[in-house]
C-alpha cells in the first residue's frame, strides 16, 4: 500500500483513497482467470441442464444417490459446481490483511489518509450523516453486482434447480449485509468493497459478451 502510494503520489495524487483503489483494480486483474473459469463452468452448467432435469426425474426421490449421480456428470463434462467459490477464497487474506493495515495505520491523522471527506482508518457507523454515502454505495454496487450475475445465470439456464429462492434470498440479504459490515470497519475497507464491486460489474458484463461472441461463433461454425 505504502509503494502504491508513493506512485500515486508522482502523478499528483497523494492519497491513500487512490493507492486503496489501485490496489483493487490490480486483485482484480489478478483473478481474472479464475473469474473467466468461473463463468465458464456456469455456461458449461447450463448445457447440461436437460440431463440434470433427467436425473432428477430418474433419481429424485434419492437425494444421496441424486447428489452421487450429479458429480458424476459434473466429472465426465469437466465441469466444476464451486469455481466461483475460489476467488471469494482468495479475497479473504487481502482483506483481512487491509483490515489489520488500516487498523494500525500510523498516518491516520495526515491529510494523505483522507479521501473524499472519509477518513480511511475511522468507522463512522450507521449515523445519519454525510459518511452513510459509503455504506449505501456499498449496498447498491453489491446489488447491482448480484442483478447482473443472477441475469447471466438466469438467461443461461444456469441456476440449479431449487436455487431460485435463495438466490432471491442473497439478493437481497447480501447488499444490506455489505452495508453493514462498511459502516461498522474502517472506511478504506468500503472504499475496497466499492471498487471490487465496480470492477466485478465490469469483468462479469466483458465476459459474459466474449462467452456469447465464442458461442456464436461455434454454432456457426457448425452450421457452416
Amino acid at each position: 500500500l505504502q509503494w502504491l502510494f508513493e506512485l500515486s503520489s508522482k502523478i499528483g495524487l497523494p492519497y491513500y483513497g487512490v493507492a486503496i483503489i489501485i490496489f483493487t483494480v490490480i486483485i482484480k486483474i489478478l483473478l481474472y482467470p479464475l473469474t473467466w473459469k468461473q463463468m465458464s463452468s456456469m455456461r458449461k452448467m447450463a448445457a447440461l441442464g436437460p440431463k440434470m432435469k433427467e436425473l432428477q426425474k430418474k433419481y429424485g426421490k434419492d437425494k444421496q444417490k441424486l447428489q452421487q449421480k450429479t458429480m458424476e456428470l459434473y466429472s465426465r463434462e469437466g465441469v466444476n459446481p464451486y469455481a466461483g467459490c475460489l476467488p471469494i477464497l482468495l479475497q479473504l487474506p487481502v482483506f483481512f490483511a487491509l483490515y489489520r493495515t488500516l487498523i494500525a495505520f500510523p498516518y491516520g491523522t495526515d491529510a494523505s489518509a483522507w479521501f473524499l471527506g472519509f477518513n480511511l482508518t475511522v468507522a463512522y457507523g450507521l449515523s445519519l450523516s454525510y459518511h452513510l454515502i459509503l455504506p449505501l454505495i456499498a449496498g447498491l454496487s453489491t446489488y447491482i453486482m448480484s442483478k447482473v450475475s443472477t441475469s447471466m445465470s438466469t438467461k443461461t439456464g444456469s441456476t440449479p434447480a431449487g436455487a431460485e429462492q435463495t438466490q432471491k434470498f442473497m439478493l437481497i440479504f447480501m447488499p444490506i449485509f455489505l452495508a453493514y459490515i462498511v459502516a461498522t470497519l474502517p472506511s478504506g475497507l468500503g472504499l475496497y468493497i466499492i471498487t471490487m464491486n465496480i470492477m466485478s460489474i465490469l469483468q462479469t458484463i466483458y465476459i459474459n459478451k466474449k462467452i456469447q461472441r465464442m458461442q456464436a461463433e461455434e454454432d456457426r461454425l457448425k452450421t457452416a
